[in-house]
């Protein structure tokens, strides 16, 4: 099984142990095989490429996560429920009442989870001890919210919060309108790429996409500006890197500087160094646009039980 290159992420700030005491804690959840009534199970496993549980990197450490979900498609879960409230129902002449359906379709999913095809994925965290910045490989918030719960449960004590931006939508609207404009400092530390997401909510939610040099198309993104619309994610450059910011403060399509090595170094001393560099330049982004859009560090946060 492969570990995903850095291309998305959702980020926390976060207070995690140093690398000798984090690997301890990973150490009370390690990999096991999925159950045959599991419908999933997450676990901590070493690095595929460094072969270490804790991967140490320049400023932080690199963390695994495998995640094995069995597949139960929706449909075929109706279907074999809705077969046996039928034959119920026939015995007893009876419509079946609705608590009873609900037991019968946890039933079903138990019959079928023994039989289910098992779907397996590494999910990669990185940390930055120094930003306390927790960085997850994904931009599935449910599966960013598995490694943070995953975390909590073997650290017992986690202070993590969500970087929120306040009105990022209309931050990064009033932003974009003043670059066409003109002003050079409205991304300040940054460069607008060319890819551009804009929508509105009128009788329906409309959505205009723009990917081309947005100096070409320039007066029509200022057009649709002026009638209302808003930015929902953009690509910008910062940091030696690509990646589209979105209106959630997630970040998808991560293009990094790569290096390149000499055939004599071993691939995981690569993957430690690229990481290490990824880890680098994606916490001088975040920390640029949390300085950009004015983000506050919430007061009196409780750790998370």
């Amino acid at each position: 099984m492969k570990l995903s290159k850095f291309r998305s992420a959702i980020v926390y700030r976060a207070k995690l142990p140093s690398i000798e005491a984090v690997e301890g804690h990973l150490l009370e959840l390690p990999y096991s095989d999925i159950g045959e009534t599991e419908l999933s199970r997450a676990s901590f496993v070493p690095n595929p490429v460094t072969g270490e549980l804790v991967t140490p990197l320049t400023g932080g450490y690199a963390i695994v996560i495998r995640h094995d979900q069995k597949i139960l498609p929706a449909q075929v879960v109706v279907r074999e429920t809705q077969e046996r409230v039928n034959e119920i129902e026939l015995l007893r002449g009876e419509k079946v009442k609705r608590v009873e359906r609900r037991q019968i379709a946890d039933q079903v999913k138990v019959d079928l989870c023994k039989k289910a095809f098992v779907k397996s994925s590494l999910i990669l965290a990185l940390y930055n001890s120094a930003d306390n910045l927790l960085v997850i490989n994904t931009s599935n918030k449910n599966i960013a919210s598995l490694a943070c719960g995953l975390l909590i449960k073997v650290i017992g004590s986690v202070k993590t919060e969500t970087i929120h931006i306040s009105d990022i939508k209309n931050g990064l609207t009033t932003r974009l309108q003043n670059h066409l404009a003109g002003n050079s400092e409205a991304f300040d530390g940054f460069a607008v790429g060319d890819y551009i997401q804009l929508s509105r909510h009128a009788d329906q939610k409309e959505t205009i996409r723009y990917s081309a040099e947005h100096n070409s198309v320039a007066a029509e993104i200022i057009e649709s500006l002026n009638s209302g619309f808003t930015v929902d994610q953009m690509e910008l450059v910062g940091a030696g890197m690509y990646f589209l910011l979105t209106e959630n403060f997630h970040f998808r399509r991560i293009d990094t500087q790569d290096f390149t090595f000499n055939p004599e170094d071993d691939h995981a001393y690569q993957w430690r160094h690229q990481a290490g560099a990824d880890l680098f330049q994606f916490s001088k982004v975040v920390n640029g646009l949390c300085h950009l859009l004015s983000y506050k560090e919430p007061q009196d946060q409780k750790p998370a039980a």
